[in-house]
């Protein structure tokens, strides 16, 4: 994220002297001082020139108003970046949506549909055995097939098998943006470990003005977090749906705090009625009049309460 701040130099002219800075601010891109009187500034404190922050690859200029991915000491625009340095699919080399899911083989990504095998085309799904030779996939029934041949001293493709290596399961598919497993072989049994985020004051608060603004945020605003904060995707997307969860259980309590007092209130106006009603019950005259000024009277009590 690029956030533009005025040059320390022209703070005083606004009046603001208790923000000037007695630090030189220099330019990341060219090494020069800079005079301008505005800073692009790149988390968490690269400091450019306007005309020197932009896209090594295509030149494009960065501000404000787009992603800016620094790698290498090299900024890139957002497409150039997901372009360069993005997860690509080992079968189609395209790269993922953050909403895809995927199959993962040893240290191969796949889409969905290019996770087939290579000889018969066939569809792996979780639970079916293949192989992985030479970055291209069999499924069991090509496997063994290649593997006769290669006994039988018959060409075969893709790839030379040297080795009956044993079939592996793939297993469930897994958002794009999770890590890569060390094993690709799926195990029920195995026990993953949480890892707990802890976030500082900074974090917090630019957390929560988000959420006043909006408790929804969008992909593109989630990524501005992600740049903002430092925090993973998935942190970001955890604590906002652990804020609504507090917030609409906060909400369903005050609710039923609202609902016991009306029902205290309406308690208090039976006894009343109660210790009234005694008192006319001896007085025959009273009788009419509570008839008709009774419900009168619990509807102005009501009201007033």
């Amino acid at each position: 994220m690029v956030d533009i701040l005025p040059h320390p130099s022209f703070l005083g002219d606004m009046g603001d002297h208790s923000k000037k800075k007695s630090g030189i601010a220099m330019c990341v891109g060219c090494g020069s001082q800079i005079h301008d009187q505005y800073i692009l500034r790149v988390s968490p404190d690269l400091e450019w020139h306007a005309a020197c922050l932009k896209c090594a690859e295509c030149s494009q200029y960065l501000d404000e108003t787009c992603t800016c991915f620094v790698r290498d000491g090299k900024t890139y625009c957002k497409r150039d970046y997901v372009r360069l340095f993005g997860i690509k699919c080992a079968k189609c080399n395209v790269g993922f949506c953050s909403s895809d899911l995927v199959m993962r083989a040893r240290d191969n990504v796949y889409h969905m549909e290019c996770f087939r095998c290579s000889v018969c085309s066939r569809h792996l799904l979780p639970g079916d055995e293949f192989s992985l030779r030479e970055e291209e996939l069999l499924c069991r029934a090509d496997h063994g097939l290649l593997l006769e041949r290669a006994a039988a001293g018959s060409p075969i493709s893709p790839g030379n098998i040297h080795s009956s290596r044993p079939l592996h399961i793939p297993g469930k598919p897994v958002p794009v943006r999770q890590p890569p497993h060390r094993n690709h072989v799926h195990k029920q049994s195995e026990k993953t470990t949480r890892v707990r985020t802890v976030l500082n004051e900074k974090q917090l608060h630019t957390l929560r003005t988000c959420y006043n603004a909006n408790p929804r945020p969008d992909a593109l605003m989630k990524e501005q977090l992600v740049e903002m904060t430092g925090l993973s995707p998935r942190v970001i997307r955890v604590w906002f749906q652990n804020k609504r969860c507090k917030d609409k259980k906060r909400s369903i309590l005050m609710k039923q705090l609202q609902q016991q007092q009306h029902s205290d209130k309406t308690a208090i106006l039976q006894i009343k009625f109660l210790q009234w009603f005694s008192a006319a019950h001896y007085q025959p005259k009273c009788r009419l009049i509570l008839i008709i000024v009774l419900p009168l009277w619990i509807k102005k009590n009501n009201n007033n309460n």
